[in-house]
């Protein structure tokens, strides 16, 4: 499935739920936000090394991509009432940091 076939779908649920009413860029800027935060909750408090296997636990695992599906149908919808095409400031960022970081030794920083 590609962005353009999961925005569709997502389109469909939300008008079918009437959720679009509640689907300002604030509101839905403020739901990626609560979002991220309750994907954060689950590495809190635990070790670098526990993060890394975290997900090999299968409930664990089911609750993360939940929160990580969330948090793209809250960002790909954001980029909808923003009027940003999701795909091209992608491409674009990557080009961007392809050009940028490309070639540079590890302990060089670069100013954003």
């Amino acid at each position: 499935m590609d962005i353009s076939e999961i925005r569709s779908q997502y389109s469909v649920l939300c008008e079918d739920n009437d959720w679009n009413v509640f689907h300002t860029p604030k509101n839905l800027a403020s739901a990626l936000s609560v979002s991220s935060a309750k994907l954060l909750e689950h590495f809190q408090w635990i070790t670098e090394e526990e993060s890394l296997s975290l997900a090999r636990i299968p409930d664990r695992k089911v609750r993360l991509g939940e929160e990580l599906a969330n948090s793209f149908f809250h960002l790909l919808t954001l980029s909808q009432k923003l009027g940003i095409k999701l795909e091209t400031v992608i491409e674009e960022k990557l080009s961007h940091d392809e050009a940028t970081y490309q070639g540079m030794p590890d302990d060089f920083e670069v100013d954003q």
